[in-house]
């Protein structure tokens, strides 16, 4: 995650097209459980907490009102699917005493954020159209359906089976302004591609178009490119 300082950006009105939030990663339950003691402790205010069957999550915002999860995820086998073969995730109350008794008394008084270390799991984004917004990053791009909420106004997916590394919602952007490059909130987000086939593969069916500044730079570098979806959102697609 890079921060970028622009005095004379924009505030994004939250039914504009962009970030809903960025979502932080931790590697077990334990680290899901420190983590949120030392932020507790630091003076952080949570928006909420939840159990999404495939995993637990914390929720906050940062000064400017950008939104964060904190999670850790369940193993694979405890997900379960539906009758349509879409993994079942829901937003249930989180059981947060469970979670802080993963800690002995020692390691409560002496919590740490992320000390395990952590990476971003996943993006969820705001957008205008929903059915638009599935076609061009399932069709297009080659995302899994992993969850239908389409009847709520979300959708979300994924590659390699995991629960989701996109997720999207129309629940206050319905209908609304598209992105605006010089806005707060989201310059773009980054998907990485294990393998080169699957990058040059990606990169040859993606109709997208770019300033000549930024037509000049991707033909200086090769292993990534810069698309633009229906909202207007930025991603950069890179090769590992």
């Amino acid at each position: 995650m890079i921060l970028i300082h622009d005095p004379n950006a924009k505030n994004a009105s939250q039914r504009s097209a962009g970030l809903y939030h960025f979502a932080i990663l931790v590697p077990d339950r334990r680290s899901l459980a420190t983590t949120y003691l030392a932020l507790i402790n630091s003076g952080v205010r949570f928006d909420g907490f939840a159990d999404h069957l495939v995993s637990e999550s914390l929720y906050l915002r940062d000064p400017e009102n950008n939104g964060i999860e904190i999670y850790r995820d369940r193993q694979a086998s405890e997900w379960s699917h539906d009758s349509e073969g879409y993994i079942k995730m829901d937003t249930l109350p989180l059981d947060l005493n469970s979670i802080v008794s993963e800690l002995n008394e020692e390691e409560r008084k002496t919590a740490k954020a992320f000390p395990t270390g952590a990476r971003i799991g996943h993006m969820h984004i705001r957008v205008t159209n929903l059915e638009r917004s599935i076609k061009f990053y399932h069709e297009k791009i080659g995302l899994d359906i992993t969850s239908d909420w389409s009847s709520m106004g979300a959708s979300f997916l994924s590659a390699g089976g995991y629960h989701h590394h996109i997720g999207m919602n129309t629940w206050h952007s319905l209908n609304g302004k598209v992105h605006a490059n010089g806005e707060t909130g989201l310059e773009n987000f980054t998907i990485t591609i294990p393998d080169r086939s699957s990058f040059k593969t990606i990169e040859s069916i993606i109709n997208y178009h770019t300033s000549s500044e930024q037509q000049k730079k991707q033909k200086d570098d090769k292993d990534q490119f810069l698309v633009s979806d229906p909202d207007g959102i930025q991603i950069v697609f890179k090769s590992e």
